[in-house]
C-alpha cells in the first residue's frame, strides 16, 4: 500500500479532472487491469511452462490479433528500409526479449503481487530520466515520493509472501 501511495503521489501533478480526459484515464485504468490480469495469468502458466514458451505464445495470439487491425487501418505493412528493419528488431530484442522475459522469469520465483508492487517504480525511472534528459523539473514532492516507492517495496521483499518459496 505504501508503495501504491507513493506512485499516486508522484503522479499527483498530473492528475486533471477534466471531461475532455476522462475517456484516457478510463483507458489508462483498464490498461491497469488489463496488466494485473497479465501478471496472474503468467504467473499461473509459469509453473508449467518456460519463460520462452510464454513469451513465444503471447506474442503469436498477439500478432494474430493485432494482424487485421494493421491490415485495415495501415497503408504500409512491412517496413521498406533496411534502417527501419533494424530498429524494429532491436526493439523487438530489448523490449521483448529482455525486458519482458526478465518478467516472465522472475514469476517464477516471486509472487506477482511482489512483481506488480516492484513495477510502480517504473514512474519514478521515468520521472528520473525525463530530468536527465530532457531538464523535466522534479520537486520536494517528487524525491518524497521516490522514497515511499522504494520503502513500500523494501517492506514487500521483507515480507513472507514476496518468495513463492517461501509461501510453499
Amino acid at each position: 500500500m505504501l508503495a501504491i501511495l507513493g506512485a499516486i503521489a508522484l503522479e499527483w501533478d498530473d492528475l486533471q479532472i477534466d471531461s475532455d480526459r476522462l475517456i484516457g484515464d478510463l483507458v489508462a485504468l483498464l490498461s491497469a487491469l488489463l496488466y494485473a490480469a497479465n501478471l496472474l495469468i503468467i504467473e499461473a502458466l509459469r509453473s508449467n511452462f518456460t519463460a520462452a514458451t510464454i513469451l513465444l505464445w503471447r506474442c503469436g495470439i498477439g500478432s494474430l490479433f493485432l494482424l487485421p487491425i494493421v491490415w485495415l487501418t495501415e497503408d504500409q505493412f512491412f517496413p521498406k528500409t533496411i534502417e527501419v528493419w533494424l530498429i524494429i528488431i532491436v526493439l523487438a530484442v530489448i523490449c521483448q526479449t529482455f525486458g519482458q522475459g526478465l518478467l516472465v522469469h522472475t514469476l517464477n520465483r516471486f509472487s506477482s503481487g511482489f512483481v506488480a508492487v516492484v513495477l510502480l517504480f517504473e514512474p519514478a525511472i521515468a520521472a528520473f530520466f525525463a530530468w536527465l534528459i530532457f531538464a523535466e523539473q522534479l520537486t520536494l514532492v517528487n524525491g518524497l515520493a521516490f522514497a515511499v516507492i522504494l520503502a513500500g517495496i523494501y517492506l514487500a521483499k521483507t515480507s513472507v509472501s514476496a518468495d513463492k518459496v517461501a509461501t510453499e
